[in-house]
């Protein structure tokens, strides 16, 4: 296969509701003569915003767990509705395997309170690497109480944030990703951060998370900034937005938290 629209050629042979089809074949139509993406984590996102756009929900949308489509409404019980839970855990996994990766290596879905004390650990190896890119040194992170580590958590669920993990197959969590609506109609990106042996393009959850986090900023906002080092220690993460459409604004702040050195802003658009 050379083309991601490929991928949809041969449809499966059960659904999770009438509307998913439908939304198979609308995006069959829309990959039709686009290159397939060599790296599993690019394949995922390009197919988790091109669905978000399509249905106005992201597949980790928390509820509901299915959607309304009207152009996808032909007539009977459950018509026009899309399952989420239907494309996370068969559609896109199935996919997956077709342009030779591993469907369910890594699964996104969005943190919920009870997720506090995973969210916390995660940000404290966070803090411990690299402190500069988690934003806080690990004694102001290890000194966070259980309310603020439920409220973040909760950001999964909220109106006006998102906060997705990548889940490996044994349950553990290999990233995290946050957006959150900011001034002038803009979403800013946070809480950036991969288990380093879930870094690279073997599993992409990078990538993943990015396109699925800009999935939910599409319907929140029209660009998504973030703030990334500006020294040395921040090359990777610069040339990894810069790979994912992102370039520098212009705009510099200097660190926090004791640090020296500066941050500078980087931006892009939601638009699919």
């Amino acid at each position: 296969m050379t083309h991601l629209g490929d991928l949809f050629i041969d449809e499966p042979t059960t659904w999770g509701s009438r509307g998913d089809p439908w939304l198979w074949r609308e995006l069959g139509d829309r990959f039709a003569g686009v290159e397939l993406p060599a790296r599993r984590g690019s394949l995922a996102a390009a197919i988790r915003r091109a669905a978000a756009d399509a249905i106005g929900a992201p597949l980790t949308s928390p509820n509901p767990d299915s959607v309304f489509v009207e152009r996808f409404a032909h007539g009977g019980m459950s018509s026009g509705m899309v399952s989420l839970a239907w494309w996370r855990d068969t559609g896109l996994p199935v996919l997956l395997e077709r342009a030779g990766f591993s469907g369910d290596a890594v699964r996104l879905r969005v943190t919920h309170e009870h997720d506090w004390v995973a969210v916390r650990d995660l940000r404290l190896r966070n803090a411990a690497e690299n402190p500069i890119a988690y934003g806080a040194t690990f004694e102001t992170t290890l000194g966070m109480t259980e309310d603020d580590w439920r409220l973040r958590a909760r950001r999964g669920t909220a109106a006006d944030s998102t906060s997705v993990v990548a889940v490996a197959e044994d349950g553990r969590l290999l990233g995290m990703m946050a957006g959150q609506s900011a001034a002038e109609g803009d979403v800013l990106l946070t809480g950036v951060y991969v288990e380093p042996d879930a870094r690279g393009p073997v599993l992409g959850v990078a990538d993943e998370l990015l396109g699925e986090v800009l999935a939910w900023a599409s319907m929140h906002g029209d660009r998504m900034r973030l703030w990334v080092d500006a020294g040395r220690g921040g090359t990777p993460a610069r040339s990894f937005y810069a790979r994912n459409g992102f370039h520098a604004s212009g705009a510099r702040r200097p660190l926090q938290d004791a640090f020296s050195g500066e941050q500078l802003e980087m931006v892009r658009g939601t638009a699919v």
